[in-house]
């Protein structure tokens, strides 16, 4: 009885040890994972906050529960919250594999003065959910970046400028070695330096010296400062050519603050004083982000030409404009948090106008204000005419009255004086022809067009010529041999910042006074804020 007693003992003992062994190992194994997972941070969800992206709040998407094992959990994909948003959008980027895909569609009016731009917006799950927070980062496929405007931009960001299309080859060369990427964003090819390349369309695709690649290509230097030739022309940046129904299109995808070394000096005279020059510098800053956040899918940003901003490259570059736009680099002009539609025009005539008045939509920073050009022929001018040509120009214009008799029009008088047919400034708002076969309402902008004039700051003298043009307008017509003269202030649409006020006004800045731009900025764009971006 004794020694079974004894067996007894003796395997209760060992079945106990057993299961505090068994529970020893299975805690050694949850301490050793919960070890392990310390090591690896949890998948962080970025939370942006709006007003200030170096405010960065983490939140943890989930927990992990201990297992009973040895093996610590494979790495979870995760998007690191930094303080800079360059960081965010590059974690995201590496979370994603699938690659940008052009868009279309073309916005285009003059209250917003944009066109378009190719790119798709790049998501993945982790991308998602850094677009839910921050109403959406965008990056196109050239890889600038837009955002909101209550973010800091960390980055200076692409522009796409398109150089125009073309049916036959062009000739691309760069001081440096350039790679050819297909639409996919894959290296296809090198064109050696110093080497002049053919770059053509065959058969709805680009070809390199006469091979067909792909329906878009892009070039881009080696060295990123070293610029390129197109046609003989110096650029910065890459090129990108799209093959369009027998064309291509051939676009300048470029750094932002680059692009404005070419923009600055064709937009201003560089002799002007600097604090002018700034000012021109945040103006077109200004307006080509406006431009690339509201035209995000479109092929191309902006053109060469005036009907966004005058670009010409390299070959357009001074040294007092590149100076300029260095000192104000990322600084941009907001209302209500966005880069607004920084409209300008080379002359205002002495006063400028409210947007409404021009193109029919109140925009609460293009209000009429004093402008300070004087003395130039972009402020006064005039041009003589005959009742027969206003009616050849009518009647080419589909506006013809028959012979003219009289001009409907309240008389140009001193700014602020609003009427039905003529804006605060006293720009033209409409005016109506009267003739022997009926009569015309036009537009004022359409007048402009129509008479080929500089402006619709002016008014009619009928066989009267007063000598400052101060004199009271005369719009009846009297006979067949009746002499016209239209007497007219100021160049251009006259809405936001005239170039020429700008200059006069920085004459007149305070000595001493390195920031001065803004004040002319703050006059021209009505309850704008200033804010460096990048």
């Amino acid at each position: 009885m004794k020694t079974k007693r004894l067996q007894l003992m003796i395997m209760a003992t060992l079945f106990l040890g057993v299961n505090i062994g068994g529970a020893s190992v299975a805690q050694g194994a949850t301490l050793q994972h919960k070890s392990a997972v310390v090591t690896k941070k949890p998948t962080l969800k970025s939370t942006v906050s709006t007003t200030n992206v170096s405010k960065v709040n983490t939140t943890k998407r989930s927990t992990f529960r201990p297992l009973v094992t040895k093996t610590a959990p494979k790495p979870v994909a995760k998007v690191t919250a930094k303080s800079n948003a360059s960081r965010i959008v590059a974690t995201a980027q590496k979370a994603s594999v699938q690659k940008p895909i052009a868009k279309s569609t073309v916005t285009s009016a003059k209250s917003t003065t944009v066109k378009p731009a190719a790119s798709k917006v790049v998501k993945s799950s982790d991308a998602n959910s850094i677009q839910a927070n921050t109403a959406a980062i965008t990056r196109n496929r050239v890889g600038s970046v837009v955002t909101p405007a209550t973010m800091r931009v960390e980055h200076v960001p692409n522009v796409r400028v398109l150089l125009g299309s073309r049916s036959s080859d062009a000739t691309v060369t760069s001081t440096a070695n350039m790679v050819v990427l297909n639409s996919s964003n894959g290296q296809v090819s090198t064109i050696s330096a110093n080497r002049g390349t053919s770059i053509g369309v065959r058969g709805g695709k680009i070809a390199v010296n006469g091979k067909a690649i792909d329906s878009v290509i892009t070039l881009k230097p080696a060295n990123s400062d070293a610029p390129f030739l197109f046609e003989g022309k110096g650029y910065r940046g890459g090129l990108t050519l799209r093959a369009n129904n027998g064309t291509m299109m051939v676009i300048n995808s470029v750094p932002l603050e680059d692009y404005l070394y070419g923009v600055v000096p064709q937009e201003v005279v560089p002799s002007w004083p600097a604090a002018a020059l700034e000012a021109q510098a945040v103006a077109a800053r200004t307006y080509a982000l406006h431009t690339m956040e509201e035209n995000k899918g479109k092929l191309y940003d902006v053109s060469t030409s005036t009907d966004h901003q005058v670009y010409n490259g390299v070959s357009g570059e001074t040294q007092a404009t590149t100076t300029a736009v260095n000192k104000t680099k990322g600084m941009v002009m907001l209302y209500n948090q966005r880069p607004i539609n920084a409209l300008f025009h080379s002359d205002g005539g002495g006063y400028t106008e409210d947007s409404v008045n021009v193109w029919g939509s109140d925009v609460p920073y293009l209000k009429g204000v004093k402008d300070f050009s004087t003395g130039t022929s972009t402020s006064n001018w005039t041009v003589t005419t005959s009742r027969q040509a206003l009616e050849s120009k009518l009647n080419a214009a589909s506006k013809g009255v028959g012979k003219l008799k009289s001009i409907q029009l309240t008389p140009l008088g001193k700014p602020g004086q609003q009427t039905s047919d003529r804006g605060v400034s006293g720009r033209i708002k409409s005016a109506t022809f009267i003739g022997t076969s009926g009569k015309t309402t036009i537009d004022g902008d359409s007048l402009r067009s129509i008479l080929g004039l500089k402006s619709t700051l002016f008014d009619f003298y009928v066989n009267y010529n007063p000598a400052k043009g101060t004199g009271k307008a005369y719009h009846n017509f009297t006979g067949n041999n009746d002499t016209v003269y239209i007497k007219g202030h100021g160049w251009g649409h006259g809405l936001g910042m005239s170039q020429w006020g700008a200059a006069e006004m920085a004459k007149r800045a305070i000595p001493g006074d390195t920031n001065y731009y803004q004040t002319i900025l703050r006059h021209y764009y009505s309850g704008i804020t200033l804010k460096k971006m990048y």
